[in-house]
């Protein structure tokens, strides 16, 4: 759990640090952020018990940090998986979606209903408009969009 803890606190600094920058200056430095929302905390815990569940979420977290670029800062708050991605081309963002969904399908997820945004860092004018003081309350502020890019339906069996 230190690591996840560790991984969030990271991300957050990183985050604070790419959100200030984008704030300052119009640089053509961009960034993604895709949020994998297990929505259902009941659902996880009816399904799997609420330790293997959350020992699944957090492996999910480990196995994503490991298989995904060093430059993409993976991250887990509670039953979201964050992942911050130096975008390059939009072709590039959905080639990551696609291994996250796969690598999530892997780990024994997939049973479970799941959402997946994604979202760009806008330029600094779109950022004078919203309000947010901190690199958390941006996530917050952007995850209650209803921004769904896709939802993948879990499936209707009981793991063995």
């Amino acid at each position: 759990m230190n690591e996840d803890t560790a991984a969030w606190e990271k991300f957050l600094y990183v985050l604070e640090w790419v959100l200030a920058l984008q704030a300052r200056y119009a640089t053509n430095l961009r960034h993604s952020l895709v949020r994998i929302s297990f929505h259902d905390q009941k659902a996880l815990g009816d399904t799997y018990g609420a330790k293997v569940a959350l020992q699944m979420l957090v492996d999910l977290a480990t196995r994503l940090r490991q298989s995904l670029r060093k430059t993409d800062l993976v991250a887990r708050d509670g039953t979201s998986i964050w992942v911050l991605i130096p975008f390059v081309t939009p072709e590039s963002v959905l080639a990551k979606v696609a291994q996250m969904v796969e690598i999530a399908g892997d780990n024994g997820l997939d049973i479970v209903d799941r959402d997946l945004s994604v979202f760009s860092i806008p330029d600094a004018g779109l950022l004078e408009e919203l309000s947010f003081t901190s690199a958390q309350n941006f996530l917050e502020l952007i995850g209650e969009q209803k921004n769904v890019a896709m939802r993948w339906e879990g499936v209707l069996k009981r793991p063995d």
